[in-house]
């Protein structure tokens, strides 16, 4: 969680309003760096959690259909395995797979 803490010290988050994450990003130490910028948590809690979670379904349900973008895009081993290591040919396969995905192509 140090990354995520790193990144989150670097970006600039003006323009969001909602912190959208899965139940891994649960934790009191990120939740405090978002809410004092003023964002509002889009976060399920644990299984153990005291404090209720999300109150935002359908933002929550948004952020189901980006995690089933990326399941979808998993299927592809050469994106998983990250056999292009430079952008600029990785970037075009990545491509190619959302078009696959969307059935643009077939």
């Amino acid at each position: 969680m140090t990354v995520f803490n790193e990144l989150w010290v670097r970006g600039i988050w003006d323009p969001f309003v909602h912190v959208v994450a899965d139940k891994g990003y649960d934790c009191s130490s990120l939740t405090r760096s978002y809410q004092k910028t003023g964002k509002i948590s889009v976060i399920p809690r644990r299984k153990g959690a005291i404090c209720p979670g999300v109150s935002d379904r359908e933002r929550y349900k948004t952020r189901h259909t980006v995690d089933r973008f990326f399941a979808h895009i998993k299927e592809h081993k050469r994106l998983i395995a990250r056999f292009h290591k430079l952008d600029a040919t990785f970037f075009p396969f990545f491509a190619l797979a959302c078009l696959n995905m969307f059935k643009v192509l077939c």
